[in-house]
């Protein structure tokens, strides 16, 4: 891994995310863009979100391009559902850093945060063409529950996961 740093996202972190985004958005399905009100909208109510929660990783180990040094980011939505859930509304790791531990780091991270904060359940979702976050989620202890069919397009379904923290 990278000379990694993870700390908790700030309102002044919002342009640098931004550009981050903008390269993983075309990864998603659909992409980020195409969503709500789009990227800036949303990284902004993520990191100004009552119950949001971000970390981003940075990398200080060497020379640094238009993002700046965020290189990963994951973040959720405290008391999703219930008091002592959350759900994961992103995990996103920039290309060229990606097989070396930063999300299995970010996901750890947010999940020792959580635990602290007494929440019990995690849950995510990915679509069904997602190999890499499918693989991700199944071996970092989540389990998938539903399958919502042809949710985001013909044969792209979304897979609803959980993980149940234990005390």
């Amino acid at each position: 891994m990278p000379e990694t740093k993870i700390r908790k996202a700030r309102q002044e972190d919002h342009s640098s995310l931004c550009r981050f985004i903008e390269i993983v958005d075309n990864e998603f399905c659909p992409p980020l863009s195409m969503r709500g009100n789009g990227i800036e909208k949303r990284v902004w109510e993520c990191l100004t979100g009552k119950h949001s929660y971000y970390l981003i990783a940075e990398d200080h180990s060497g020379p640094y391009d238009i993002l700046g040094t965020v290189i990963g980011v994951i973040g959720c939505n405290k008391f999703w559902r219930k008091e002592n859930d959350a759900y994961i509304n992103l995990m996103c790791v920039h290309p060229l850093q990606r097989k070396k531990g930063i999300s299995r780091a970010l996901c750890q991270e947010l999940e020792r945060e959580l635990m602290n904060d007494g929440i019990k359940k995690l849950y995510v979702c990915t679509w069904s063409t997602n190999d890499a976050a499918m693989r991700f989620y199944g071996s970092n202890g989540f389990i998938p529950y539903c399958i919502m069919k042809n949710d985001r397009g013909n044969r792209v379904d979304t897979i609803h996961y959980r993980k149940t923290f234990q005390s």
